[in-house]
């Protein structure tokens, strides 16, 4: 199996080698990478879009050269999130769409996005919830036309706010499961299960089964969305990798985390290369 890791949203941790990241990556024990376009403010949305594919393109045969493989790319997110006017979700679907296009600039075939959240994070057994499914589903199905057209999956991800109406594995698979599209499947996030004390992450593997398409991978504590390395945190990695192995998971190991990016230079190094051990070592018998 692949072990990949998010690179270019960690500028101060990988980004610090500019174009020698994915040499890095390489040297370090990584054969993919999960490319970040979360932030919507940076100049891969700001650029004319001539300048922005050629920094795309630069992007692709650095990891070439390397051996590096773009296998997933991180779609558009904002914190605090931005959904609830007609306008805001308008632009985000603008951006989203341009997303989709550079994905396919990069040879990348997978797009991780997260639900949209119009009434906040806080409308589990309420009203609203019914609303913010609704509204999912026509904002999803409005990008799915955009995915199909450039043969990209849109891969929907989990996540840990403990009383969003959309944020446990099941609530993913049954949205997944009602769009019923190949070119719309699932991005499980290992850390984000792991923040409900009423989950368990390989029974969540189980469920899902082969409606999972890529991974972040990390570790948490209950409540809490950490993005700990491996062991560090309450995950059952042997479990996991056995549940994996069951319903016969081909995607990368792609990891959502990374070692303190103020660790002296040197130790810096030496933890990547740990964590890529660590990672291996979890998939040793897939």
């Amino acid at each position: 199996m692949k072990i990949g890791i998010q690179t270019n949203s960690l500028d101060s941790a990988y980004g610090r080698w500019g174009d020698d990241t994915y040499k890095k990556l390489r040297e370090h024990g990584y054969s993919c990478s999960d490319f970040n376009m979360s932030e919507t403010e940076t100049e891969l949305y700001t650029l004319p879009q001539k300048e922005i594919e050629k920094i795309l393109l630069h992007e692709k045969e650095l990891a070439s050269q390397a051996g590096i493989e773009i296998t997933q790319v991180h779609g558009p997110w904002r914190w605090p999130v931005r959904d609830s006017t007609v306008q805001e979700r308008s632009e985000r679907m603008e951006k989203m769409k341009q997303s989709i296009r550079q994905t396919a600039v990069l040879g990348c075939k997978n797009w991780v996005i997260h639900p949209i959240m119009p009434y906040g994070v806080d409308e589990a057994n309420t009203e609203f919830a019914q609303k913010t499914w609704d509204m999912n589903l026509e904002f999803m199905g409005e990008l799915l036309k955009t995915a199909k057209e450039y043969d990209i999956t849109i891969c929907l991800e989990n996540m840990p706010m403990l009383d969003f109406s959309m944020s446990k594995p099941s609530d993913i698979l049954k949205f997944v499961r009602t769009i019923n599209d190949e070119h719309f499947k699932i991005c499980l996030d290992t850390g984000h299960v792991s923040v409900f004390n009423d989950l368990v992450l390989a029974d969540e593997v189980r469920r899902l089964g082969n409606e999972i398409r890529v991974l972040h991978v990390h570790d948490n504590k209950i409540s809490k969305d950490l993005h700990m390395m491996p062991y560090f945190g309450v995950i059952d990695w042997k479990d996991f990798a056995e549940a994996l192995k069951e319903i016969k998971f081909n995607g990368s190991f792609s990891l959502e985390t990374v070692p303190p990016a103020k660790l002296p230079p040197q130790i810096f190094e030496d933890m990547c290369k740990i964590l890529a051990k660590i990672a291996k070592e979890i998939v040793s018998d897939i």
